[in-house]
């Protein structure tokens, strides 16, 4: 159990977090209030005494394991807002650096936080899925030329519809696809490689370079 008196400290520095506008003083007193917090069985009690929530103090306990520099690099770039920083922190740096340039302009920090908070929920909804389909960010590497060289091929393949011919050109003109556009190409590659129609070499013996990109990217050999 947490003594009253350090429960008291925690609240008189929450307080004052609440309260200050000056963002290294607000990193100051995140780092105060986490170091009075010896163990996550206090949580519950002091989110209760401080009239927050847990998930709360297990935000500020993640932002005070940054170093002072980056804490309060996160908390500039979100003017402020905790809640906001602890979204940026979870952001990788290139998705981050959009994310500023294209919602920079929006005054009201709650509507951003939505925002932030959305972002990333399908950013990790699609690191989830490019973890389960280790094959689709591989595909992703490959330069549209490629895909276009391909559906240049599939002209001449037996059977292989115009449609289907269209669907692979606009892997070459679209970066926009979803898992079950991916999940067709991916199958597609894998069937006409085992065809005989995705190899590194012609029948006249002269090497097919967008295939042998498929071929590596796709580990087909």
């Amino acid at each position: 159990m947490i003594t009253k008196s350090k429960l008291h400290e925690i609240k008189n520095n929450w307080d004052k977090l609440e309260k200050s506008l000056n963002h290294p003083q607000r990193v100051r007193l995140v780092n105060e209030i986490i170091s009075l917090l010896d163990s996550e069985d206090y949580y519950e009690e002091t989110a209760d005494f401080l009239e927050t929530t847990t998930l709360k103090l297990s935000h500020l306990t993640e932002l005070s394991f940054l170093d002072d520099e980056k804490f309060l690099f996160l908390l500039n770039l979100a003017d402020g807002n905790l809640d906001l920083c602890y979204l940026f922190y979870h952001f990788p740096d290139e998705e981050l650096k959009k994310f500023i340039k294209t919602f920079k302009n929006i005054k009201n920090v709650e509507k951003v936080v939505s925002i932030a908070a959305e972002r990333l929920n399908d950013l990790n909804i699609e690191w989830n899925v490019e973890k389960e389909n280790p094959w689709i960010p591989k595909l992703e590497s490959l330069a549209p030329d490629v895909w276009a060289s391909l559906a240049d091929d599939s002209e001449s393949w037996i059977d292989f519809s115009k449609e289907n011919t269209k669907k692979i050109r606009r892997f070459s003109t679209h970066s926009n696809h979803t898992l079950k556009t991916w999940t067709w190409l991916y199958d597609l590659c894998q069937q006409k490689y085992a065809q005989g129609l995705i190899v590194e070499k012609n029948h006249k013996g002269i090497k097919l370079e967008h295939h042998i990109e498929i071929i590596k990217a796709l580990s087909l050999k």
